[in-house]
């Protein structure tokens, strides 16, 4: 059993009509691996972006609605990065919760 420590930054796409904003994540997250695959449930994350600055910039966002499309875009790239190490062969996507 091992615990794995990951940093890394994803970019999410927030289209407004008039404008596409491109908005930096910072994601930590971390998994437990046991003979050579993800644990299911260990897996936990962090996010960190400027929310301060898109409230400022466009202050009719919905934020809930920002909020959960973060959320899956980085549900996303953490799945597609697990899966290219090689952590979730030959498994689905339903054993994961982040």
């Amino acid at each position: 059993m091992v615990w794995v420590v990951e940093k890394k930054v994803v970019h999410h796409m927030l289209g407004l009509g008039f404008e596409r904003v491109d908005i930096p994540v910072r994601v930590k997250f971390e998994f437990e691996v046991e003979h050579g695959s993800l644990v299911p449930d260990s897996l936990s994350t962090h996010t960190v972006y400027n929310r301060k600055a898109l409230e400022a910039r466009y202050p009719g966002l919905d934020l809930a609605s920002l909020e959960n499309s973060i959320e899956k875009t980085v549900k996303k790239e953490i799945l597609e990065h697990l899966k290219a190490c090689g952590f979730l062969e030959g498994e689905d996507d339903s054993g994961v919760c982040l």
